[in-house]
């Protein structure tokens, strides 16, 4: 346990680059770069947690409008829509028309230092890619990666040309590296590092370009560039494509000013699966971390580790509490945990392995879901029950303790001690990608009984993962379930569950509740969070709190907190407009009470310290409580309002939208269009995306829309009578159940696949 010092004047007299005067302060949002306002067109595969993250920033000043890279034409008619001044790719799978970068100036963010390209950077130097060795096929054949790895990585801002990532650089920035750091996963260092370093980049690049396009050899005259529009060039729109950057912007990083530290950079080649296999028998458990790391969350590192099958792997985490007398040979499993699976390896160490996917054949319409490693070894017959509760050779945690040794451990519990001699009890739960499965809730829930017994309890803090506070339900899991409405009403009770500890347990034990978000936060986990007393938010973090482009209504008690917190019509727009917003938009919506400044350990700090202050004075309930009924009775009816929708969502004609969509981002379909709510510039008068109409509840109209369907199927048969069990008669009305909407978990309907390049072949694996 651990005694922290009163840190109340630390918080009243730190600088101002964190804090102006008082705590009240801190959630003023950095001003940005005063460059003119533009119209910007983003190009993404997919609108993810970078182009988010980038999209918020940069539509505080200019008018932004993005549109999915789903074909050249798309692209095309985009820019021509939008003439934008400025096109920005921050996550892009393709190439950009040449009929596009050759008359708009077209930025790509690479997730790679000057010199790096390929579509897989970061895989390679999580690998441990150090750039000594120039030819890839080499390197890949003698596996002569780097005992320590880089110790920079970067993110470079180029201009779009016909040679993928080898136009002029406009700006890039670089950032310290642990390849061997276990919880650095490419997926985590993505959201992190990266997307800071992004949006870094980008900002400068923006500078710089208007800088040149208005004649200042100085890129950093902000101020002076407001006084000037662009310049009007015929028959080039926007900012020219012959601007030429300074040769410097190649050769030091924006911050720091510095040439890239990280070593030599090449062009490397996609990273193939075969390209990650290892062998447990002869590789260490370092080395296969490595691979496993490098290759998540997507594509996942496919091998033959539990048999004659392939399967895409993900986790990596080392464990360094293996018994010395253990005698399982390497690749045998050695232990259970947390729905994991620890093998064992040629080193004397184990490797956890917390999530599969099948491999996607030929025959199959799509992907597999990515499921717990426990689960879905045992459904394929990989493992059985007497492996499942043999863990003997394996140290064994200590309660609701962190443990002092690398591990798979997804739910902890730390005290600390505030002023008099209370305890304040944070707790972690780092889920995979933030969801939170029925048994994932189940643990939660047993370690909030936990903190609930501990006498002198002052405050409990849900500290949420790392790189995701939560993101609600785990639509793998529910996907990939023999019967997903009813694993989606197990899964939603449960999170209920966890909600409603945190709105009636605590609170009658005067204890009070916070939230502190350290990473993004969506659906259900934002609901989880504003339930608290107190949310506290990283700058960093961006919020998506609705439910409605997934299908759902919601429930985690959203009923309450959000008109609680935003008023009835702020909890309506937050749910019907379904964008992304920063944590300082949440603070003035009032989803979040306070933003801290910070990443990774220092954020940690700047939390527990803040948390201190917020406890020195006695317990009162979060204002947004006076404005709600938060009795039993209360939290009673907002519960049954909320599951008696969530039930049309999952058993009648309008589970139809939830099951559509659960598919189609489980299994990464690639969508026919860009929503409307992103795309502005498709969208006329009167237009509405489907979720953003009114119709989208109703459910009489997916009633109707199902049994015209099963009559057109019915007609193409002749003599073929309508079966009973096709349409069942409820006080007159008809009800289509979910399992009649046309093959919703099975058919892809001819979609293609997002990310093909990474699984729409098969693959074959070294043995």
């Amino acid at each position: 346990m651990k005694i922290r010092a009163n840190t109340t004047l630390k918080f009243l007299n730190m600088g101002s680059h964190i804090f102006s005067s008082t705590p009240s302060n801190i959630s003023t949002p950095p001003s940005e770069p005063c460059t003119p306002k533009m119209k910007i067109l983003f190009l993404c595969t997919a609108h993810n947690s970078l182009s988010q993250q980038l999209f918020l920033h940069l539509s505080q000043t200019h008018s932004v409008s993005v549109e999915y890279a789903l074909s050249d034409t798309a692209m095309i008619e985009a820019a021509s829509l939008v003439q934008p001044d400025i096109i920005i790719c921050p996550f892009l799978t393709t190439a950009v028309p040449n009929e596009v970068y050759d008359n708009y100036l077209t930025l790509i963010v690479h997730p790679g230092p000057p010199g790096d390209a390929g579509p897989s950077a970061l895989d390679w130097v999580l690998m441990g890619d150090d750039g000594n060795v120039s030819d890839s096929t080499e390197l890949l054949k003698s596996q002569a990666w780097s005992q320590t790895g880089r110790s920079h990585w970067g993110v470079t801002v180029l201009q779009a040309v016909a040679e993928m990532d080898a136009g002029p650089v406009w700006a890039f920035e670089q950032f310290k590296i642990n390849i061997d750091d276990l919880g650095t996963t490419k997926a985590t260092l993505y959201r992190d590092r990266v997307t800071q370093a992004a949006v870094a980049a980008v900002l400068a690049a923006l500078d710089r370009i208007i800088s040149a396009a208005n004649g200042y050899p100085d890129p950093n005259v902000a101020t002076a560039l407001t006084r000037h529009s662009l310049p009007q060039i015929p028959d080039v729109c926007g900012v020219s494509v012959h601007l030429q950057p300074n040769p410097s912007y190649k050769s030091h990083s924006v911050t720091k000013q510095k040439p890239f530290l990280g070593g030599p950079t090449h062009c490397r080649p996609l990273l193939r699966a075969a390209d990650r296999n290892f062998d447990v028998k002869t590789e260490s458990a370092k080395t296969i971390s490595r691979k496993i790391r490098s290759s998540d969350s997507q594509p996942g590192c496919l091998t033959k580790l539990f048999g004659n099958v392939n399967l895409y792997v993900y986790g990596g985490m080392i464990e360094a509490g293996r018994s010395a007398d253990c005698e399982h040979q390497p690749g045998e499993i050695i232990g259970c945990r947390d729905d994991a699976v620890c093998v064992a390896t040629c080193d004397g160490r184990g490797l956890w392995i917390t999530h599969i996917r099948r491999l996607k054949r030929k025959v199959d319409a799509m992907l597999w879901p990515k499921v717990p490693a426990v689960s879905g070894l045992v459904e394929l017959g990989l493992i059985n029950h007497c492996t499942l509760n043999d863990s003997t050779s394996l140290r064994p945690l200590i309660g609701w303790t962190k443990a002092s040794w690398s591990t798979c451990q997804d739910t902890w519990v730390d005290f600390s001690l505030v002023a008099g001699k209370r305890r304040v009890a944070f707790v972690y739960f780092e889920f995979y990608n933030g969801a939170m499965s029925t048994s994932k809730c189940s643990r939660l829930i047993e370690a909030l009984e936990y903190v609930a017994s501990v006498e002198s309890l002052k405050a409990i803090v849900m500290m949420g993962g790392d790189s995701y506070f939560s993101n609600g339900i785990a639509l793998n899991v529910i996907e990939a379930s023999a019967d997903p409405s009813a694993e989606s009403w197990r899964n939603i009770n449960r999170i209920d569950d966890v909600v409603h500890m945190l709105l009636e347990v605590f609170p009658q034990k005067n204890v009070m509740t916070i939230a502190a978000m350290r990473g993004n936060c969506a659906a259900g986990g934002v609901a989880l969070a504003t339930a608290c007393d107190v949310v506290i938010a990283s700058s960093q973090s961006v919020l998506n709190p609705a439910y409605r482009a997934l299908g759902l209504y919601g429930s985690e008690y959203h009923s309450l907190s959000y008109p609680g917190r935003c008023g009835p019509e702020g909890a309506r727009r937050i749910l019907r407009d379904m964008l992304p917003i920063s944590a300082y938009q949440a603070k003035d919506l009032g989803l979040v009470d306070h933003v801290l400044p910070g990443s990774g350990s220092s954020l940690d700090t700047n939390i527990r310290d803040y948390v201190e202050l917020l406890t020195s004075d006695p317990y009162k309930p979060g204002n947004w409580k006076s404005r709600v009924d938060v009795t039993p009775s209360g939290l009673a009816t907002a519960r049954v309002h909320e599951l008696s929708e969530m039930a049309k969502d999952f058993r009648s004609a309008r589970s139809e939208r939830y099951t559509s969509r659960r598919r189609d981002f489980v299994r990464k379909v690639k969508p026919n269009r860009t929503p409307l709510r992103f795309a502005t510039h498709r969208r006329r008068d009167g237009q509405l995306d489907e979720e953003e109409a009114d119709s989208f509840d109703d459910v009489a109209r997916y009633e109707t829309r199902a049994l015209q369907k099963i009559m057109e199927e019915r007609s193409q048969t002749k003599n073929v009578p309508l079966a009973t069990e096709d349409v069942k008669s409820h006080k007159d009305r008809v009800i289509i159940t979910s399992e009649l909407l046309g093959g919703t978990r099975g058919a892809q309907d001819g979609k293609a696949m997002l990310f093909p390049c990474y699984y729409e072949v098969d693959t074959p694996v070294c043995t």
